[in-house]
């Protein structure tokens, strides 16, 4: 097999963008659940690494200089998504600061692999105006004023010196708006040298109606613990009993000069794209799968948009587009959730040619600066060439007849004597043609496509779609004795039964990636059922294909 140069480049570059994404995906990454805490208080650094990853290899030399290591936990998660299994090893630390100021926690590494490092604020000690207290609860919102459908961060927090039995705090219930509890935070807080554990309850509050919104009044329940015990159990002391006034909240509108058709409050918005294949390099019959990904830190995924397919553009002739379906997410951060929504699409060149997609552009409100701003996705350019094929070089035949000469009269007179003969003979010895250049031809067309037809038969049974596009369009060249490159030039040939069991196995081949094809029984009965070839000769006319 000869492999072209152009070939050759291609599997390089394949093999190299194959090695990088692997060492890509191959990281670390950390994350801790505050960055600005007080002097005493202890801070929770999570290290997520896939399951290649020996996160208990980690040198924490480094954090020694800034940190003391309170307690370390580990743990590891195995998940399965579209049928690959996906495992996630985590390591948990508790640290607290040894002095005040802005600390980092250092690149750690393990391997070829490190984590990003990260600047924690540590403000100086709480002191506290009263010794007695030993309980102490408390409400706080991030913000005061908020747009209509933008995040608000409640945060309830409660301390104790002491030990408490029962606590319970007031649930949280808001008309008009959605609330979203996210992952309850316990650290350590050091005041006047004495030690108190702090629990905070955290909640992504999202107002659906302009106007006061109002976060009722809280209250923290419990029950003092005393030291020792008694016949009954617990030896319980005083009972607490803490509140917390009511927060307005004011609610603003959208803004009357904001263009979108979706109403996006955000403090950071992201549109990117990726494709499987470079969009400006495809050929006739090559297929490559475009990636969309909508991000917006503030957002739910249930508040972003459906992203535009390209299967809605009619300007697309040469190209078949097969949208996948819309998957959303939201992740939790430190800062609250971040929304995504993705859409996938699979994109089959079924003819040569250039196409720009256009510019994309989502309209969305900065929180942060109050401002207007978009999201913008370039034009994109398409291109789709017809196959490169070698064409030999042929030399310009070299004249070689030499210049005739005068023969005697009697060679001349023999050779005509010969001719005759032979024209006689001819004549008297005529026999039907044994070897008939169309036999040939057809039989030969027969026995290629025999073992073709017996691998589709094999390949078929066992739903293998992507294996049967393959022979479907080896055996389409064969039968209609022309190059059939692609599954759209195929149904332009064949019959509609045929075609029909095509456009199934295209939808298994570029649909959603949960679907499988079933029909490979009834696209070999229609490849069985296609009518031969016209032949101008009817003697020769005889079964094309065999029964297998």
């Amino acid at each position: 097999m000869t492999i072209s140069a152009g070939n050759l480049i291609r599997i390089l570059v394949t093999l190299v963008i194959a090695v990088v994404s692997t060492a890509a995906v191959a990281e670390i990454r950390s994350d801790v659940d505050r960055r600005t805490i007080g002097m005493g208080e202890s801070l929770r650094l999570t290290i997520t690494g896939d399951a290649s990853e020996r996160l208990d290899q980690l040198d924490l030399a480094a954090l020694q200089f800034d940190w003391e290591v309170l307690s370390s936990s580990s743990s590891t998660n195995t998940s399965f998504i579209n049928g690959a299994r996906s495992t996630t090893r985590t390591l948990s630390l508790d640290l607290l600061p040894l002095r005040d100021g802005v600390l980092s926690i250092p690149s750690l590494s393990t391997g070829s692999n490190r984590t990003t490092p990260i600047a924690v604020t540590v403000n100086p000690q709480t002191m506290s105006s009263s010794g007695d207290d030993s309980v102490r609860f408390a409400i706080n919102i991030d913000k005061n004023d908020v747009y209509i459908q933008e995040q608000l961060i409640l945060t309830v927090t409660i301390e104790q010196a002491i030990n408490l039995d029962g606590a319970e705090v007031t649930q949280l219930e808001l008309d008009g708006a959605i609330v979203e509890e996210l992952t309850r935070r316990n650290f350590q807080r050091q005041i006047n040298g004495r030690l108190w554990r702090v629990t905070q309850l955290r909640y992504a509050i999202y107002p659906q109606q302009r106007g006061i919104l109002e976060i009722p009044s809280l209250s923290l329940t419990a029950r003092e613990v005393l030291p020792g015990r008694s016949l009954l159990g617990a030896r319980l002391g005083k009972r607490f009993r803490l509140s917390e006034d009511a927060i307005p909240i004011t609610v603003k509108p959208v803004p009357e000069d904001f263009p979108g058709d979706v109403w996006l409050p955000a403090s950071a918005l992201e549109l990117t794209q990726s494709w499987s294949k470079p969009p400006e390099s495809m050929e006739i019959g090559d297929s490559t799968t475009r990636t969309l990904t909508l991000t917006a830190d503030g957002l739910l995924s249930s508040q972003l948009p459906s992203i535009t397919s390209m299967s809605d553009s009619a300007t697309i002739s040469g190209i078949r587009v097969y949208p996948d379906q819309e998957a959303s997410d939201q992740l939790e951060r430190t800062e609250g959730f971040l929304g995504q929504r993705t859409r996938s699409e699979a994109l089959v060149a079924s003819g040569s040619g250039s196409w720009t997609l256009p510019e994309v552009s989502v309209a969305w409100w900065n929180t942060d600066t109050d401002t207007l701003q978009f999201a913008v996705l370039p034009s994109t350019i398409v291109s789709v060439g017809s196959p490169v094929v070698d064409t030999p070089t042929i030399a310009p035949a070299t004249d070689l007849v030499a210049p005739p000469e005068t023969l005697p009269i009697w060679v001349t007179a023999l050779a005509a004597s010969g001719w005759l003969v032979a024209l006689v003979l001819a004549y008297l010895l005529r026999r039907p043609r044994a070897n008939d250049p169309e036999d040939a031809r057809q039989s030969n067309n027969e026995e290629s496509l025999r073992p073709l037809l017996t691998a589709l038969k094999a390949s078929s049974r066992q739903h293998n779609a992507a294996g049967s596009r393959d022979l479907l369009l080896r055996w389409a060249s064969l039968h209609y004795e022309q190059d059939v490159r692609t599954l759209d030039h195929l149904q332009g040939l064949c019959q509609p039964e045929l075609a029909d069991e095509i456009k199934a196995l295209e939808l298994a081949l570029y649909g959603h990636s949960a679907q499988t094809w079933d029909r490979g029984a009834a696209l070999y009965s229609a490849v069985r059922a296609e009518p031969k070839q016209n032949n101008t000769d009817s003697r020769h006319e005889r079964e094309l294909y065999p029964t297998l």
